[in-house]
């Protein structure tokens, strides 16, 4: 039987601070009138959600990375991307640094492909981060750009 979901701490802050965030853009809306966005860590679309949520607060440039293929319809066929092989699943740029998020939850593993990509990334100056939960990536990501700061002399 599968354990049932307790939400963190961090994804309870960021379901907070998210609503103030979003509603002071949309002051028009009549506070009763407001929904408050659910957020979730125990899955990987959850958990992406969470760090792309988070880092645009921040006022960060961040993406998702899409590297499933389509379905054509036209040609009755699956047609696969052409990203390379091994592209983590969300890019962002901090403070002129950039960031790979790989998302992995449960017994999900990096692949062959990943570790290149990981390899190659950190080896040009890039920082890699695998979430496994919003809370670990939170403390790797305040790790990495405080690393960073310190490389900087700031």
């Amino acid at each position: 039987m599968k354990k049932k979901y307790q939400k963190p701490e961090t994804v309870k802050q960021l379901e907070d601070k998210y609503f103030i965030w979003e509603y002071a853009k949309k002051s028009h809306i009549p506070e009763y009138a407001r929904i408050k966005d659910k957020f979730r860590d125990d899955t990987a679309n959850g958990l992406t959600k969470c760090i792309i949520k988070y880092l645009t607060m921040q006022g960060t440039f961040v993406t998702r990375l899409n590297s499933t293929g389509i379905y054509r319809n036209d040609i009755q066929k699956f047609v696969p991307n052409t990203q390379r092989k091994g592209m983590p699943d969300v890019f962002a740029l901090i403070d002129d640094k950039t960031f790979f998020i790989e998302v992995k939850i449960g017994k999900d593993r990096i692949s062959e492909h990943q570790l290149k990509v990981k390899q190659e990334s950190e080896a040009n100056g890039a920082n890699y981060i695998i979430a496994r939960n919003f809370t670990d990536f939170i403390n790797e990501y305040n790790a990495a750009k405080a690393a960073n700061n310190k490389k900087n002399g700031i």
